[in-house]
């Protein structure tokens, strides 16, 4: 594995993975966007140039040890019918409202109340029945139409957006 393959970012003396080569079939459905690097070969990382300077000296395979979307929250949303609303409300990838006593509400989804450096702030969908959404997705549509895909069930991962944001610059 190389540098080049990921894009990682350092975010309160953290690395972070904010996306990754997606035409590299060694790392198809391995990484998560949000996912925190914590260690290359045994050797913790918290800057681009440790996790690269690690990864050049080792021709080979390279160990990552990562904690898995740590600011995530993963909802699972479930209606009688086709036909009933979720109940959120949506812009871009942004959350920007649950109906209250609708679907999502019932489930404990609420609009604002994601923490990130000890701040409330809105969700940012990241990953609609664990496939990823793109965090530079501009399209309310695209989202829509993955949650709303005529199933009677759906998982929806969120992640702070203030969070997100940082990952997307």
């Amino acid at each position: 594995m190389h540098i080049e393959n990921f894009h990682l970012v350092e975010i309160s003396s953290s690395l972070w993975l904010a996306g990754w080569n997606q035409k590299e079939p060694a790392l198809t459905n391995k990484f998560h966007v949000g996912d925190q690097l914590l260690s290359v070969n045994g050797q913790p990382v918290t800057t681009v140039t440790e996790a690269s300077n690690i990864m050049e000296m080792t021709p080979g395979g390279v160990e990552l040890l990562l904690k898995r979307i740590p600011l995530a929250a993963e909802y699972k949303l479930h209606r009688e019918k086709e036909a009933e609303d979720w109940g959120v409300q949506i812009r871009q990838n942004r959350l920007v409202d649950v109906i209250h006593g609708g679907i999502a509400w019932t489930a404990g989804l609420q609009p604002f109340s994601a923490e990130f450096n000890d701040k409330t702030c809105a969700w940012a969908i990241t990953q609609v029945n664990r496939s990823p959404v793109s965090i530079l997705c501009r399209s309310t549509d695209v989202i829509l139409n993955k949650i709303d895909c005529g199933n009677t069930d759906v998982s929806i991962t969120l992640q702070p957006s203030d969070f997100v944001s940082l990952l997307s610059n």
